[in-house]
């Protein structure tokens, strides 16, 4: 694969994007549990006292405990949605790329004209391999007939390494330093 390219596994996406929606299914009626709970409570049945000032959130600037449970409600209802909406993005785009693959068959069928085989899309949306035939073409799809191989074509026995010749053994002249 060159460098800057990926694959997209459609199949993957999608399921991808079924388990999310599974997910926030499962977690509608919690969140439905979680929202009639928050509601029921009402400042009044924390009391009067301080405790019950400090829980409503009069004493202070902060809020209280029944705001930041609603917060946390608005937070998980937030949560939720923008999950809902990468599903919908996951599946949006898994039919954007079957219909661009859909498209490039399309456009290559029209330039290879009637005679050339092209893989239909298959109901996955995925397509298989297209074997190009070239005119002058022969044998198996990808082999180039005879006409490619001259005397005169480069070779690329360049690329070989080629083993430098050993070494010249050292003489003992009387240049060389001894080591005792």
């Amino acid at each position: 694969m060159a460098a800057g390219q990926f694959r997209v596994d459609l199949e993957q996406v999608e399921a991808a994007a079924k388990m999310i929606q599974t997910m926030l299914d499962d977690l509608e009626r919690p969140t439905a549990e979680l929202q009639a709970t928050v509601e029921q409570i009402k400042p009044t049945v924390y009391g009067t006292d301080r405790l019950a000032k400090s829980l409503t959130g009069t004493t202070g600037s902060v809020g209280g405990l029944a705001d930041h449970q609603k917060q946390v409600l608005d937070g998980i209802k937030q949560f939720l949605a923008n999950s809902a909406q990468v599903a919908e993005n996951l599946r949006l785009m898994v039919a954007n790329y079957r219909s661009v693959d859909e498209s490039n068959a399309t456009s290559l069928r029209a330039i290879e004209g009637a005679e050339a085989p092209v893989a239909p899309v298959s109901q996955e949306g995925r397509t298989k391999p297209v074997t190009v035939v070239v005119a002058g073409e022969t044998g198996a799809a990808g082999q180039a007939d005879s006409s490619f191989d001259s005397a005169d074509a480069p070779t690329l026995d360049y690329n070989a390494w080629d083993d430098p010749e050993p070494p010249p053994p050292h003489s003992s002249g009387g240049n060389s330093p001894k080591l005792n």
